[in-house]
């Protein structure tokens, strides 16, 4: 796998990013003009389709359960080219399939016959109430369509390095301590070199315990906004286990306990990374005053431009960086591939807890991920 230069994501070459996507742009809109449209006089179709995706096993965290994940994907097409973008919406950000059909019909219905590159599209939605998943299929759709006329891979697009491959976490859902010791063996969990656990208040200490005992590798353990004070948070940090095997504790309170957060960054022995705490809104000083580091999504930023402004703004105020994901297909999972250089941690197991992947862009192999393609 080849790797591309980066540039420095400086306000300076993030005018060039966009420079580049507006130029490549215009050369679609000039194809365009000498193709026959599918969609009327409107050069660009887009269309969106519902994909259900059985799981593997149940998906028990904290605030909700299920066996089934409905996304949505985004085609974008120009006469005979296309390209995809997937929306994995989330109920915790206010999102639900209701919401995505109606605001995509909202966006198709007033969106103008072309875009002068990604930021004219960016502008527009933004102008729009669009969920911020919705967002993110819609722009990454675009930026793939200008990867495929250009020849260029996203990456290169976005000014970001590419790697060979990223290390990810394995989640272990919240269940019964009894069927802990099953589960890592019927999924081989022993070749991740790191495990993240999601818990709720009720049951972290004893989960995580038995996971400490069948286990060898650092844990990241996920509360999901379960915990509800800083003293309570302490409590389960004072009685783990095996402290020193706690990569990170992830979440731990509300976003909205502004506060108590404060008090749990002064006196927490472990990392704290931030997740629900994050979506669309800039990385400012609010957070190193309460996390040590930051879970960026690209369904939470709602686009990989913004996406790129999070993790760079992260870096400069000192903070570590995830890339995180929803329950996704590896279109989306390949989506945070493109943006990965640079970034600390990584929690891209989304496309893993599916049955059947369609679309196959991405391989995992001892718990490393990497392209199944080759840039």
């Amino acid at each position: 796998m080849r790797k591309h230069t980066a540039i420095k994501m400086n306000a300076k070459s993030s005018l060039k990013i966009i420079s580049l996507l507006k130029v490549i742009n215009y050369s679609i809109i000039r194809q365009g003009k000498n193709t026959q449209s599918d969609y009327g006089e409107t050069m660009f179709n887009w269309t969106i389709k519902e994909i259900e995706l059985p799981l593997k096993f149940t998906w028990n965290i904290s605030r909700n359960s299920s066996d089934i994940k409905r996304n949505f994907i985004i085609e974008l097409k120009n006469g005979s080219l296309s390209a995809k973008g997937e929306v994995a919406f989330n109920v915790r950000y206010g999102e639900s399939r209701e919401l995505i059909l109606e605001k995509f019909e909202e966006f198709k219905a007033q969106a103008p016959a072309d875009f002068n590159g990604v930021e004219s599209l960016v502008a527009f939605m933004d102008s729009m109430d669009l969920p911020q998943s919705l967002k993110f299929g819609l722009e990454s759709a675009f930026v793939h369509y200008i990867a495929v006329l250009s020849g260029k891979t996203v990456a290169q697009l976005m000014g970001t390095n590419t790697v060979s491959s990223v290390k990810t976490s394995f989640s272990i859902p919240i269940m019964e301590t009894g069927k802990v010791e099953s589960f890592i063996k019927d999924n081989n969990l022993h070749r991740f070199s790191v495990i993240k656990v999601k818990v709720n208040r009720d049951n972290a200490h004893d989960f995580c315990k038995e996971i400490l005992r069948l286990t060898n590798v650092p844990l990241r353990v996920d509360a999901n906004e379960s915990f509800e004070t800083a003293a309570e948070t302490l409590k389960f940090l004072e009685n783990f286990p095996e402290i020193k095997r706690l990569e990170f504790l992830e979440q731990p309170l509300k976003a909205n306990l502004h506060d108590e957060a404060l008090e749990l960054k002064k006196h927490s022995p472990v990392f704290l990374m931030a997740d629900e705490s994050v979506t669309k809104e800039e990385i400012n000083g609010y957070y190193p005053e309460r996390f040590h580091g930051v879970n960026i999504k690209l369904m939470k930023a709602g686009g990989y431009m913004r996406a790129v402004k999070q993790l760079r703004q992260a870096k400069l105020l000192g903070l570590k960086t995830m890339l995180g994901c929803m329950v996704e297909t590896s279109l989306g999972i390949s989506s945070a591939l493109n943006i990965s250089g640079g970034v600390d941690f990584f929690d891209l197991d989304g496309c893993l807890l599916i049955k059947e992947d369609p679309y196959n862009l991405v391989i995992e192999e001892n718990g490393k991920i990497f392209f199944s393609h080759i840039l």
